[in-house]
């Protein structure tokens, strides 16, 4: 019989249509492509924040900042609004020894938390907590504390920090699926409110030190809320620097009072308006 119309399937070489590598390492490698190329991206955004940052034009910033500041800004009580008016005051005679550029200008306010606490954030706003007024004795101390902050608001730090933040928050987005955009941004706002690097921490010590000078003629009573933070949280100091962003509490303290003068150093007392504002929170 003949073998015309019979089929056989011909030996076909093993090596055909076959794949070295497994299709489950090319997904993780392409993944880790993937992965890695954003790192990088959002790391460049991160790390030039200090660069392209500052060139935004302040009045942006102040506008967007409006935003998150509007619940701040209710109604309060005939003390608490005596007392904004002083720390106003003093903020803007600092100010006008710090040479701020055109258009900039300082607004304080002064919030409820049980951390004494004082933050720069966005559109040259200068938050200020009860509580760290209570761990002062002084208007040397307090002028202190509230140039320090303009320091940072001066030199655009809220806004190079809101950089990163916004770094950070894209990464996020990126990685998180269905993630709440208005959240992140919430979240990356409120980076500009934790602390700032090391470098920008001893230059806004130095121009606060500088403002002190030239507002009362010399930096005493500017170690006051630092001796505080000394004497309440020692253990800070023990942390080594490597692992901190901001500098020893103990260092700051140390050059701060090497500005100190020998000679005898008036401190112009708490403003009466804080000093009731001591008592009243002191007695509640």
């Amino acid at each position: 019989m003949s073998d015309r119309g019979k089929y056989s399937n011909p030996d076909v070489p093993h090596e055909v249509n076959v794949s070295e590598k497994t299709p489950l390492r090319d997904f993780f490698r392409l993944t880790a492509g993937v992965c890695l190329i954003t790192v990088c991206v959002v790391a460049a955004i991160f790390f030039s924040a200090r660069w392209w940052a500052p060139a935004i034009p302040f009045h942006y910033e102040t506008a967007f900042s409006r935003l998150f500041t509007e619940e701040k800004s209710a109604v309060v009580s005939p003390a608490e609004e005596e007392s904004l008016q002083v720390l106003q005051t003093i903020a803007d005679g600092l100010a006008a020894k710090m040479e701020l550029p055109a258009g900039m200008a300082i607004r304080m306010y002064l919030i409820d938390t049980k951390e004494p606490n004082a933050f720069a954030t966005l559109g040259g706003n200068v938050l200020i907590s009860r509580a760290l007024i209570e761990t002062l004795h002084s208007e040397n101390g307090l002028a202190m504390v509230i140039a320090h902050e303009i320091a940072h608001i001066k030199h655009r730090d809220p806004i190079v920090s809101l950089g990163g933040g916004v770094a950070v928050a894209l990464l996020l987005s990126a990685f998180i699926a269905g993630a709440d955009g208005g959240y992140l941004v919430s979240w990356a706002v409120g980076m500009t409110q934790m602390s700032f690097s090391r470098p920008q921490e001893d230059r806004a010590d130095k121009e606060a030190l500088a403002a002190l000078k030239a507002c009362y003629g010399h930096t005493g009573g500017a170690d006051e809320f630092f001796a505080y933070v000394m004497k309440e949280y020692p253990w800070l100091s023990g942390i080594p620097g490597v692992f901190s962003s901001h500098p020893s509490p103990q260092a700051r303290l140390d050059a701060i009072r090497a500005t100190f003068s020998s000679a005898p150093q008036n401190l112009k007392p708490l403003p009466e308006s804080l000093a009731r504002l001591k008592n009243s929170d002191n007695s509640t």
